[in-house]
């Protein structure tokens, strides 16, 4: 049984052998990027930078001690980022990477607390998943070599330069009133979230410290997937069906009853079994922090699967793309703005196919939110809202068309008003030596010269169409 997973997200499809995960990110609207001045590339991994790639070989011998397979990739060091890259040409399609569920560090829906001795079982029922997650995660670190995943938490980065580790001062700098609010949010969620830990600790021997903490929800954060919960491991299934037919052989003999009869209500449990966790996928989710595929940097132009295979019990890899020997390897991490990307990963993305920038106009009285896209463009999702909403259009005179263009126009011109700088500031500082001090300073203007770019973009647009009219 095979179930789709995104980084966040595994989706159950009517076949019974594949689930798809998806890139475990949350919230957020974003912004493009300027090709012309900004120093991003195209594809991006976290804000993590590392020296050499002797960590890579000793992290890769213990994936492959612990039945990983990835013959055909290899993790390196690229412009000072890790990635992985390819050995052998890798074709459309093919999986690359196989990752046995025992490797990975899974937060299953059913499962009772793992960790009983180490934090509270009650109160680690009750937190959400990425909470449960990072749990997991320092309790697995503080083991040490004992761990199962010693050799995947070695190599993990000691944190992820995003906004949450920022000042007030260097998250101004992005000059996003949306983004400064959740990033504020984000601080007092996890700030909160690290007290109830430390109330319901169990095992208060080792040291658990805020910035511990927050080095776990970073991480998980930006490098968990989820999907339709799968069920319970094919190996479990298989050790139930031989007990019962055992238990259920014993009895036949001792009772006398046809052992048909107890064979067809073996199978019955069987078929219940399976069946169960199809309805569970439709109903819960599972999340997992899964080696080495975790390694694969993001792109927003390439379409790739990552899915957990129910009867191999293993997470797999494949893209959409063909790469030739020597190339680096990316997936997606799902349509995600350059806001979420901000926030979560430390980096944005140049002409992101996935970004949105949201004003609040005013059309015929009526406040509503006008999404643009990366184009310039209202995305489609706000022209069906705007022509469902009775409301918005009754009343108005004229062209409903030109109404919204022309409240379009007008949101947008005190949204660049209320910016600390113009993008022509931006693009001077920009193209200043010496005048950007750190690295902080280059993403927040990287990150707010593309939403600028946006904007002016989509005003252009907007000018030209009410000139024709």
């Amino acid at each position: 049984m095979a179930v789709k997973v995104d980084r966040m997200g595994m989706q159950r499809h009517a076949s019974l052998c594949r689930t798809s995960l998806h890139p475990a990110l949350i919230i957020g609207h974003g912004t493009g990027g300027r090709e012309a001045t900004y120093r991003r590339v195209h594809a991006m991994s976290r804000a993590v930078r590392v020296e050499s790639s002797s960590s890579s070989s000793v992290y890769l011998d213990w994936a492959l001690e612990k039945g990983v397979s990835f013959q055909k990739v290899t993790q390196d060091v690229i412009g000072g980022m890790r990635g992985m890259v390819a050995v052998e040409d890798v074709g459309k399609g093919e999986i690359f990477v196989e990752l046995p569920r025992s490797a990975a560090l899974v937060v299953d829906p059913l499962e009772k607390c793992p960790c009983s001795e180490f934090v509270d079982a009650g109160y680690y029922k009750a937190c959400s998943w990425y909470v449960k997650m990072s749990i997991l995660l320092l309790w697995e670190r503080q083991k040490g070599a004992s761990s199962r995943i010693y050799g995947y938490i070695a190599q993990l980065p000691s944190s992820i330069d995003t906004p949450v580790r920022w000042s007030e001062e260097e998250v101004d700098q992005l000059q996003s009133v949306r983004l400064k609010q959740a990033v504020l949010e984000q601080k007092e969620e996890w700030s909160a979230a690290y007290k109830e830990f430390q109330k319901n600790r169990v095992d208060n021997v080792t040291e658990v410290t805020y910035d511990d903490f927050v080095w776990a929800m970073e991480n998980v954060r930006s490098r968990s997937f989820s999907g339709p919960y799968a069920g319970s491991p094919i190996r479990e299934r298989l050790t139930m069906a031989g007990m019962l037919a055992v238990v259920g052989g014993g009895y036949a003999f001792m009772s006398h009853i046809p052992l048909e009869s107890v064979l067809n209500a073996g199978i019955a449990v069987a078929c219940f079994n399976l069946v169960y966790d199809v309805v569970l996928s439709s109903r819960l989710k599972w999340f997992a922090m899964c080696p080495v595929i975790d390694s694969l940097n993001h792109s927003g132009n390439v379409t790739s699967s990552i899915e957990y295979e129910y009867f191999k019990d293993t997470f797999v890899v494949s893209t959409e793309s063909s790469y030739e020997k020597g190339q680096q390897i990316f997936i997606s991490y799902g349509k995600k703005t350059n806001e979420q990307l901000m926030q979560y990963y430390g980096f944005i993305l140049k002409d992101n196919p996935h970004d949105v920038y949201t004003v609040v106009a005013t059309v015929n009285g009526v406040e509503v939110p006008l999404s643009i896209t990366q184009n310039g463009q209202l995305a489609e999702e706000t022209m069906t809202m705007l022509e469902g909403n009775d409301e918005v259009r009754k009343g108005v005179s004229g062209s409903f068309s030109d109404a919204v263009n022309a409240a379009l126009i007008d949101a947008i011109r005190q949204e660049l008003d209320r910016k600390q700088t113009s993008l022509a500031d931006d693009e001077r500082l920009c193209n200043s030596p010496g005048m950007v001090k750190s690295a902080r300073q280059q993403i927040a203007l990287d990150f707010r010269m593309s939403q600028k770019t946006m904007l002016t973009k989509a005003l252009t647009l907007a000018e030209k169409r009410q000139k024709k009219r």
